[in-house]
C-alpha cells in the first residue's frame, strides 16, 4: 500500500485532473526461492475527488524483489473504472512499473493507455511511493535486512547462499 498523485484525463472535457491517491495491492505467485517469480494480484487505487479502480493483473518479478530485498516487478492487467459516467474510460489497461529495496520499501509507477471495451480510451498515469507489508515481513530474507532483524523462517524457506 502507498500514497502519491494521479493524473487522468477526461475524455469529453480534453482537461487532465490530478488526484492525490492511494494504492493497494496483493497477490501470489511461485517460489520465491527462484531468479525470477511469476504471478498475479488485483490491484486498487483511490483517486480522491475522482472514484476508485479495481483491477487483475499479471506480474513478473525478479527474486530479489520476492524476497524483500533489491529488485524490481512489472505488470501489466485491466481495471474496472465506474466512475463519473466513461468519461475517464470505464476498462483501461494499466502497466506498472515497481522498484522495490530491503524493508518493503517502493515506487511504483503506472500508465493507463486504452480500454478493453473500446469505448472512450483511459489516458492517466501515476507515481505511488509505497510499503510492501510482506516484502517486509514474512517474505523478508535480504542480505541486508537480515543482518538487523533475522528471519527465522520466510516465506518459501531461505535462498540457499554459496560461500
Amino acid at each position: 500500500m502507498g500514497g502519491g498523485y494521479a493524473t487522468e484525463r477526461d475524455r469529453q472535457t480534453g482537461k487532465n485532473d490530478l488526484a492525490p491517491t492511494i494504492t493497494y495491492s496483493i497477490g501470489v505467485g511461485s517460489s520465491p526461492l527462484q531468479r525470477w517469480v511469476f504471478g498475479g494480484l488485483v490491484r486498487g487505487a483511490t483517486l480522491f475527488g475522482l472514484g476508485t479502480d479495481v483491477g487483475l493483473a499479471l506480474r513478473a518479478t525478479t527474486g530479489g524483489f520476492a524476497r524483500g530485498d533489491w529488485g524490481a516487478a512489472i505488470e501489466a492487467g485491466a481495471m474496472w473504472r465506474y466512475w463519473r459516467d466513461g468519461n475517464y474510460g470505464e476498462w483501461p489497461v494499466q502497466a506498472v512499473v515497481t522498484g522495490g529495496s530491503p524493508w518493503g520499501f517502493q515506487i511504483a509507477v503506472g500508465t493507463q493507455l486504452e480500454t478493453l471495451d473500446g469505448a472512450r480510451s483511459a489516458v492517466g498515469v501515476f507515481a505511488a511511493l509505497e510499503i510492501d507489508l510482506l516484502r517486509l515481513t514474512v517474505m523478508r530474507q535480504g542480505t541486508t535486512t537480515e543482518r538487523w532483524w533475522y528471519n527465522p523462517a520466510p516465506a518459501g524457506g531461505h535462498l540457499e547462499r554459496s560461500p
